[in-house]
């Protein structure tokens, strides 16, 4: 049997798609792998340069554009390893990553998933940043298990897209990634999978995110425009989780206090005034408590407050478009 399965769901990724796989392919490990390339209806060359890779361990699926997690979704239907990982096209992993996360896997049992350090690199960003916050290139860690995901993902939200390994039996049992939401469906699926068994970290830099650049070059306003559209309520967005927590503890709700930050700033930004308050007012104690999370908070209690936010964060927004 395979032991790890590497989904990456591609649009128009040509301009880094050879340094996303080279990352793999050159990684020094015991274990056997595969690489799931689900094609989502691209227009550039992607399907030329997969053609054109040596690699035996290839397997590419083609479909129409449906979305990252449609894509993600049938990579899970077609993996054949015990373990899957997501991969995007314009990131990277360093060495070690494949032997690390799957040799904890190995060892841990009780883990549905383990995570590592993430890196990542934007030119308007005077430094990288990491995830979690407390980490960076010179620090290393023993791997732990969190006893207290949710809390600790409030803290840091340290799981990315790319960053971790999951058991393929769990992923498979959760019904996989949320179709229906076209934002912060990765916070769900890491959430829902999270009650599914305990959570690994690995403190290590293993994974690097330095695409967001080429996201912008390729209409990255138009591209968040749909997305902010697109934000639903929390209730919406929780409706599956709540089915397994025998009740909302206060790690939930501090985890979920970090997502209506980001979906009340989606909804604020479409002009869904009165819900994103509403919002704000029901969730805000659990904000984020950077800067806009604070604004927001400020804001919240009178329509007039909160009309002048969203003024002020769409003027931010497309100026940015700018620069």
């Amino acid at each position: 049997m395979t032991d790890l399965s590497i989904i990456i769901p591609l649009y128009n990724g040509a301009l880094l798609l050879d340094r996303c796989l080279d990352s793999i392919f050159n990684q020094k490990t015991q274990y056997s792998y595969e690489v799931i390339l689900v094609d989502d209806g691209s227009t550039d060359n992607s399907i030329e340069l997969i053609k054109a890779r040596k690699e035996p361990n290839i397997v590419l699926y083609q479909q129409q554009n449906a979305g990252p997690a449609v894509a993600r979704n049938k990579g899970i239907e077609l993996a054949r390893g015990r373990y899957v990982a997501f991969m995007d096209a314009d990131d990277y992993w360093n060495q070690g990553y494949i032997q690390k996360t799957v040799d904890f896997l190995n060892s841990h049992d009780e883990c549905v998933a383990v995570s590592v350090t993430c890196k990542n690199i934007a030119s308007f960003a005077k430094s990288a940043s990491y995830n979690p916050s407390w980490m960076d290139d010179s620090k290393k860690a023993p791997p732990l298990i969190l006893e207290d995901f949710m809390s600790y993902w409030a803290s840091y939200c340290h799981v990315g897209t790319c960053s971790t390994t999951m058991r393929a039996e769990q992923v498979r049992q959760t019904g996989g990634m949320r179709t229906d939401l076209r934002v912060t469906e990765d916070y769900e699926f890491w959430l829902y999978l999270s009650t599914f068994g305990k959570w690994g970290l690995i403190p290590e830099v293993l994974y690097v995110s330095d695409g967001g650049d080429v996201t912008q070059s390729q209409g990255w306003i138009s591209k968040m425009e749909r997305r902010w559209k697109n934000a639903p309520s929390i209730t919406e967005w929780e409706k599956r989780i709540v089915q397994r927590l025998p009740k909302q503890t206060i790690s939930y709700q501090k985890a979920r206090g970090r997502v209506s930050r980001n979906l009340t700033y989606c909804q604020l930004l479409s002009d869904r005034l009165s819900l994103s308050r509403h919002e704000a007012l029901l969730y805000g104690k659990y904000f984020t408590k950077d800067p806009i999370g604070k604004l927001m908070n400020l804001a919240k209690y009178t329509p007039l407050t909160w009309w002048i936010l969203a003024f002020f964060l769409k003027y931010r927004e497309f100026h940015r478009k700018l620069n």
